[in-house]
């Protein structure tokens, strides 16, 4: 199944539209940055603001999704119970935590102390 249709059916089976799951994928980039940031002792600003970061998670994001609709298509297609869809949804993207792009950050993110 094509990527776009996976999207569709897993923002159906989470009962949003697409503006809040974008905000939601956001958010989750933006949680997956606080983490990043404090590891590698960066400005949070500094990763959260970057276009070519943003889309790395992005590309990463799509693959858990893939993923995520594999493991669960029957609870997702079923439209069942839209909250533990979530939160399985939200643990698995965790798995993006464990690794980062380091090329990228070293090139956008070697920013210096001014406030």
């Amino acid at each position: 199944m094509d990527k776009t249709t996976v999207k569709i059916k897993i923002i159906a089976a989470l009962g949003m539209d697409s503006r809040q799951y974008r905000n939601f994928t956001r958010a989750l980039f933006e949680l997956w940055a606080t983490v990043i940031a404090r590891q590698q002792n960066l400005l949070l600003e500094s990763i959260t603001t970057n276009a070519s970061l943003w889309q790395w998670y992005l590309n990463e994001f799509e693959i858990i999704e893939q993923r995520f609709y594999n493991e669960n298509n029957a609870y997702v297609d079923a439209l069942l119970d839209a909250a533990i869809l979530n939160d399985v949804l939200v643990s698995m993207t965790e798995e993006i935590e464990e690794y980062y792009p380091s090329a990228l950050i070293k090139m956008y993110c070697n920013e210096t102390d001014d406030y």
